[in-house]
């Protein structure tokens, strides 16, 4: 099932994807919250199908979090688990094209009305440099995150946070298995 869909971004219309969230709040686990849609993950219509957002679903289906049927999308599994995905912005953008101070603003103005009504019980931002905007941009912090959870910054968003350990990213290996261990308990335990 593709998860394309149109939005208006000043007069035209622009392909992106449908967030995937349960109809009703208390349902989600976790949500999981990118930077914006890659153009290859448009084109297919199922998240994370660039070269760095199959990192994120081969780790998840390595720590035994969540796997795609054979035949289909990891994406596709999402709500069945009771995990949900957005986009801090919408409009599709290549790899290292980053979306400016507002955008970041409104985006996370948008996806906190998510979490406000879904009440997801983790945060995994899959980009840690988004967290880092999020806290700079939105709540005036100098702050920087850490892979794996930030125990500091469940005050500050009402939940756990976690950053994902992408592969390629400045986290070793064996921290990065240590994260996603931490992360497959935390999901157990909900």
């Amino acid at each position: 099932m593709s998860h394309l869909t149109q939005i208006e971004v000043d007069g035209r219309s622009v392909p992106t994807l449908a967030d995937i969230l349960p109809e009703q709040g208390g349902a989600l686990r976790a949500l999981f919250i990118g930077k914006t849609p890659s153009p290859a993950s448009v084109e297919v219509g199922h998240y994370f199908e660039g070269k760095m957002g199959k990192g994120l679903w081969k780790r998840l289906g390595d720590a035994g979090i969540l796997s795609a049927a054979a035949d289909g999308y990891a994406d596709d599994a999402l709500l069945g688990e009771g995990f949900g995905v957005t986009d801090l912005c919408k409009v599709p953008r290549p790899f290292g094209d980053e979306p400016l101070r507002d955008e970041y603003q409104a985006g996370w103005e948008r996806v906190n009305a998510i979490v406000a009504q879904l009440r997801p019980r983790i945060l995994v931002f899959v980009y840690k440099g988004s967290l880092d905007k999020v806290l700079r941009y939105s709540f005036g912090w100098d702050h920087k995150s850490g892979y794996g959870f930030n125990d500091d910054l469940a005050r500050t968003f009402g939940r756990r946070v976690f950053a994902f350990p992408l592969p390629g990213v400045s986290c070793s290996a064996r921290e990065a298995q240590r994260h996603m261990t931490d992360l497959a308990h935390a999901l157990e335990v909900l």
